[in-house]
């Protein structure tokens, strides 16, 4: 039984330490002025980890290693969030762009109609 528990502790230290290791990461960046896409991608990132620590965890209770599953879950899944938070940047970047061009051709064709009097 002591085995055991030892071996549990051991697991939920590392969880602990990702966990420490996630607030510590945003804490260092949550100082630091970024643009937007490195907030997306900082937000996908957190998101990510904290939702694949959990599903890990599920998962690698149901095999008897939780820790590891949070462990492994954490770093796949702010790799995942990562691209994902990337992605949506560059979709709302794009988006923006498109409404700027829009606005930029009706004024365009303003000028034209105005000029043709």
């Amino acid at each position: 039984m002591h085995a055991v528990l030892k071996a549990r502790h051991g697991e939920f230290g590392l969880v602990r330490w990702t966990a420490l290791l996630l607030v510590a990461l945003a804490l260092v960046l949550g100082g630091c002025e970024m643009s937007k896409t490195e907030e997306r991608t900082a937000k996908g990132v957190g998101a990510g980890a904290a939702v694949g620590a959990a599903g890990g965890a599920l998962f690698g209770a149901m095999a008897g290693s939780p820790g590891m599953g949070a462990a492994i879950g954490a770093g796949v899944g702010a790799a995942a969030g990562g691209v994902g938070g990337y992605v949506y940047d560059q979709h709302e970047k794009r988006k923006d762009s498109d409404a700027e061009n829009e606005q930029l051709r009706r004024e365009n064709e303003e000028l034209r109609k105005q000029q043709n009097q």
